[in-house]
């Protein structure tokens, strides 16, 4: 039989822990349950009200507007990649340790719930190693979301000479976050290092590369970029049209 989920600290709280940063930790002993269930590990995720911060598309999850509950769409990858982690020990790590004012949860999930959990979180059945649970470093936070306007887009589709699904595209750059670090025909905000992609199609790569690059960039080895695999296989290639098309203003 299973354990049920055993009493937890505020919802926010258990959510947000998830990439929160403690320090030190005690001896955890040997599992003796199954590896886990990504199934119950989705019931974990609903009682623990996980979805209250954290933004997750298979949890149905939008999270919160506000502070550094990371989306786990977007910042999972990267953030393990960063860590030099699995995303499931990554996982695990982040939500047995609280930090930044939120509660640890090494004491309160059970072996299983915590298995189950991040098997659901990751994609694939966990099972937490045996021995001290070790923090992760610090993180940098999240940039703050930067949009432009359907105005703005239509400048662009008018400089940048761009074509019916490059336009398509631009409205997606406008809008899920891409100018939170880069900037575009003197729009949005540079951030992390990342470069101006006015011109991102002058550079020899394919609608292929594009889309790979925007879906999983640390497949690339850039781990400072957010995942944006979560927009599906329309939204990239719309996007991957847009900055092939992209080649700085051109004139009439």
């Amino acid at each position: 039989m299973r354990r049920r989920l055993v009493g937890v600290g505020s919802a926010s709280a258990v959510a947000a822990v998830i990439l929160g940063l403690g320090s030190g930790a005690p001896a955890r002993s040997s599992s003796t349950f199954a590896a886990g269930d990504p199934a119950q590990g989705a019931q974990v995720w609903i009682s623990a009200g996980c979805g209250a911060c954290h933004a997750f598309a298979k949890a149905g999850s939008t999270g919160q507007t506000a502070g550094d509950a990371r989306d786990l769409d977007r910042w999972l990858a990267p953030d393990a990649a960063r860590s030099r982690l699995s995303v499931g020990l990554f996982a695990y790590r982040r939500i047995y340790w609280g930090g930044r004012g939120m509660t640890a949860y090494g004491t309160t999930l059970s072996a299983q719930e915590f298995d189950d959990l991040v098997s659901f979180v990751s994609g694939r059945p966990f099972s937490a190693p045996a021995g001290a649970v070790a923090p992760v470093p610090s993180l940098p936070v999240s940039p703050p979301l930067v949009t432009a306007s359907a105005r703005t887009v239509a400048r662009w589709a008018k400089v940048a000479q761009l074509p019916k699904k490059a336009k398509q595209g631009a409205t997606v750059f406008a809008t899920v976050g891409c100018l939170s670090c880069h900037t575009y025909l003197g729009s949005g905000k540079r951030s992390r290092g990342a470069p101006d992609l006015s011109r991102a199609g002058g550079k020899g790569h394919s609608l292929a590369w594009f889309r790979r690059y925007i879906a999983r960039p640390t497949t690339l080895g850039n781990t400072l970029m957010p995942t944006y695999a979560d927009l599906g296989a329309g939204r990239l290639q719309s996007l991957a049209a847009f900055l092939a098309a992209s080649r700085g203003a051109r004139k009439p």
